[in-house]
């Protein structure tokens, strides 16, 4: 392995579990735990992570990129997009926006469904463009690198020419009585996501049940304004009722 690639192992690691541990990973790796230590050293450089005793934890608790996130959990956002997949109907216009649940949604599809899609996210619209009988339609703007979508003035304007039958939106954080919220940096997210809502007849948040009871730094909606929260759990009855039951 590149060192590259187990440097971003190690971050990816970090994203998980809030903390590394050098013995543990000079086992895993296989190599001496100086090795770990030079490369703690160099990401502590880049200002990602701070050197503790023994290990290393975030300076704050990060917010990986979608490549990152690609290879995180991927089970369980394949559990939600299956329950997705099913909410789906033929012959109707819905938007998927950004995130690695979204991606895997969109490679669910069948080759035979006929669907129009409207999406502000790069590798959607890339899984998508392989399906004979979907219109991919997307949508222009500032491009954010770290989620791979579109952003911006120049987005949100041209969604105001939608309206959809459905939404599938990517979530960070959810919490019972904030609603749905995006952190920094991807704040820029955040208009996007509210005209998408605001111009669907169903809304799905696609959610894994660790992001349940959270808030992050910028609002996006209420859960009044949300149809359904896939996870990829059943939560128990008492949590289900803070959601007003909208937890499939």
């Amino acid at each position: 392995m590149l060192k590259e690639e187990r440097q971003q192992y190690i971050l990816n690691e970090l994203y998980k579990y809030g903390r590394v541990v050098v013995n543990d990973l000079s086992k895993q790796f296989e190599i001496s735990k100086d090795t770990i230590r030079r490369d703690l050293s160099e990401l502590e450089s880049q200002g990602v992570l701070k050197r503790v005793f023994g290990g290393a934890i975030p300076y704050k608790v990060p917010v990986p990129g979608i490549d990152t996130r690609n290879h995180i959990r991927k089970n369980e956002k394949y559990i939600i997009a299956k329950k997705a997949l099913e909410l789906i109907k033929k012959d109707s216009m819905i938007a998927i926006d950004g995130g690695s649940t979204n991606l895997i949604l969109a490679s669910l599809l069948p080759l035979s469904i006929s669907l129009r899609v409207v999406t502000n996210s790069f590798p959607v619209a890339d899984e998508l463009r392989k399906r004979p009988n979907i219109e991919v339609i997307f949508i222009g703007g500032r491009c954010d690198k770290g989620s791979q979508t579109t952003v911006g003035d120049l987005a949100v304007k041209q969604l105001l020419n939608f309206h959809f039958d459905q939404c599938y939106i990517g979530v960070y954080a959810v919490d019972s009585k904030n609603g749905i919220s995006v952190p920094a940096p991807y704040e820029a997210e955040a208009g996007v996501k509210q005209l998408l809502i605001e111009n669907s007849d169903e809304v799905i948040a696609m959610c894994a049940v660790d992001k349940l009871e959270k808030t992050a730094n910028y609002r996006i909606c209420s859960i009044n304004e949300i149809s359904k929260i896939i996870c990829e759990n059943p939560v128990n009855e008492k949590l289900n009722r803070k959601y007003k039951n909208k937890i499939i």
